[in-house]
């Protein structure tokens, strides 16, 4: 179970599932459980993947215990009808859970795929989302629900060491604790792009090509902290009165960012593209001066991939990957002034920008090679299906 499929389709993002779904076709068969409607529209290429969404018998929300128990007895049936030998459950959400029970009753291994600290994502939603008791109810509610998946689960997939140390920190046995990096999609990893997909952004809304270009690329939601970069915009144009800010991505401060940027007499710089394909942001990445990241993952790989000069809070798992002035700038969480100062010094010492790009693009190919992280994942597969076969 992952994110829509409908969703990867529109950022043109499908052969990432056919790629990272079944690695190498180690699988013979491989059955996704979805809980979007739309995903049963959605035709991947890679054959050896079968989709099936689960109906939800209530509008309420997921986490409702009617559509809880629906979606588990719908699980439960897709694993006997298929003969499933592992369940891979990629968050240590709603996905965790159906995955764990499922794997329990049935005695089928089961495996948690986790990409970060959540708790401090949803304190952030929480914090800087206009907190309410109902939302602190939910937030204890998805901590309990994290530990108890998180416990239970035969393996426990970490994307870095920061997420292995989170995770033994909730108390997960560290020996089943295996750290495997986020895959690139090989086109991605190349590093190439086609910049015609630019040209429709000149006309409107009126991006200036040749001028510099601070790039942000994520959801616009409060765990993002994008919030923080907004107000770092005006103390660049202080200094650079050409650069210019575009934000890809959508969410719900969408529409409190824009009041902000009004509110600020920066508007007339920031554009806000919204959702766009994978080829429209592997263009912005390779003509952007800066990319800043306040709070992230896969998208400081894009960037690397790239040679785009990085500028990211020294916050999670990001210090695994950017060594301040080797592969980046680091800069103190939540700090928007010295946000500023870093994404400044980046468009004035071109040969830093140059130098950080160009080491972070082979760091990338040095230690995050899309095929060698295949294998690693295939060996933690095999590991744990013959530890099951061992016990039966």
């Amino acid at each position: 179970m992952d994110s829509s499929l409908t969703i990867f389709k529109i950022k043109g993002n499908l052969s990432y599932v056919d790629e990272i779904y079944n690695p190498n076709n180690f699988f013979e068969q491989v059955h996704h459980a979805s809980l979007f409607r739309e995903d049963s529209k959605v035709s991947l290429s890679n054959k050896t993947i079968k989709v099936h969404v689960l109906k939800r018998p209530v509008r309420k929300p997921m986490w409702h215990p009617a559509n809880v128990f629906a979606f588990l007895l719908q699980f439960i049936s897709i694993a006997k009808a298929n003969g499933i030998s592992l369940i891979h459950g990629r968050s240590a959400g709603l996905s965790g859970f159906l995955a764990l029970f499922t794997g329990k009753l049935l005695a089928i291994p089961v495996i948690v795929s986790v990409g970060g600290n959540n708790r401090l994502d949803r304190e952030l939603d929480f914090r800087f989302g206009n907190g309410t008791w109902r939302k602190l109810l939910k937030k204890i509610y998805a901590d309990l629900v994290e530990v108890l998946v998180l416990r239970n689960a035969d393996c426990v997939m970490a994307r870095n060491l920061y997420t292995k140390n989170y995770v033994v920190m909730l108390g997960v046995d560290e020996k089943k604790v295996k750290v495997v990096s986020w895959s690139l999609k090989k086109d991605v990893f190349e590093g190439k792009a086609d910049r015609t997909e630019l040209d429709r952004f000149v006309a409107k809304p009126n991006i200036d090509l040749k001028k510099p270009i601070v790039l942000y690329v994520g959801r616009l939601e409060p765990a993002k902290q994008v919030d923080v970069l907004v107000d770092s915009i005006p103390l660049v144009l202080k200094d650079r009165s050409d650069a210019q800010f575009v934000f890809i991505g959508d969410g719900s401060l969408l529409e409190r960012l824009r009041r902000d940027v009004e509110g600020l007499n920066v508007a007339k710089k920031v554009f806000f593209l919204g959702y766009q394909p994978t080829n429209v942001i592997k263009a912005f990445l390779s003509i952007s001066s800066v990319v800043w990241i306040p709070m992230s993952g896969y998208v400081v790989f894009e960037a690397a991939a790239f040679s785009a000069p990085i500028v990211a809070f020294d916050v999670e798992w990001h210090p695994e990957f950017i060594t301040d002035e080797i592969t980046g700038l680091l800069v103190k969480n939540r700090n928007y002034r010295k946000m500023a100062e870093a994404v400044l010094r980046m468009l004035k010492d071109e040969a830093l920008a140059k130098r950080c790009g160009k080491r972070a693009r082979q760091k990338l190919i040095e230690e995050y090679d899309p095929e060698s992280l295949k294998e690693k994942e295939i060996k933690i597969y095999e590991e744990i299906l013959s530890n099951s076969f061992m016990r039966q």
